[in-house]
């Protein structure tokens, strides 16, 4: 399921620096006598994520910075196309426009750029086990100093079966749950 890439990354601002994100699911979706071990089950996701992601450890003021993430399907299930997102945070003085920096990855995956988030659609289906990786290479500003840090890693859904060409704020309407798996890297300015 492809969902359009602005209303993506409007969620995936704050997922990074979240850690763990978890839409709300609607009050009705689970039944209030059941018992915590059928909640907590039910709260698991389709399918985690196992994270690699390396960053540069310093760049210099002008510089490029890069940036690298391998995303491991743990399971307990596949991942279908649209319903994972390979993800990356920058920092503001990071610039990720088209002439500040490039992104390469598998051969039909799509990134798209906004603000500070990297948002990468895989036409992938990942099987337990499988992987993809993605590297980014931007252009560090001249007046950077400091510290860089970036969140990198995958935004995942649980898109139910049926449920593929539903729009972005359809399945947020219904409850449909993400999740964010992934680390924060810091980059240090060297002058």
């Amino acid at each position: 399921m492809r969902h359009p890439i602005y209303k993506i990354a409007a969620l995936a601002l704050v997922a990074p620096l979240a850690g763990t994100m978890m839409l709300a699911s609607p009050a009705s979706a689970a039944s209030a006598k059941a018992p915590a071990a059928v909640a907590k089950k039910a709260d698991n996701p389709y399918s985690t994520f196992t994270v690699k992601a390396t960053a540069s450890t310093k760049v210099r003021p002008g510089g490029k910075i890069t940036y690298t993430i391998k995303a491991t399907n743990a399971g307990p299930y596949s991942s279908d196309p649209g319903s994972y997102f390979v993800v990356a945070y920058v920092p503001k003085n990071v610039d990720i426009s088209a002439k500040g920096g490039s992104y390469w990855g598998p051969k039909k995956a799509q990134c798209a750029a906004e603000e500070r988030i990297v948002v990468c659609a895989v036409d992938k289906k990942l099987e337990k086990g499988g992987s993809v990786s993605f590297g980014f290479e931007f252009k560090v500003k001249k007046d950077a100093k400091g510290t860089l840090k970036t969140a990198l890693g995958v935004l995942a859904y649980d898109v139910p079966t049926g449920a593929d060409t539903l729009s972005r704020d359809e399945l947020e309407r219904l409850g449909v749950k993400s999740w964010f798996f992934g680390k924060q890297h810091s980059t240090r300015v060297a002058r």
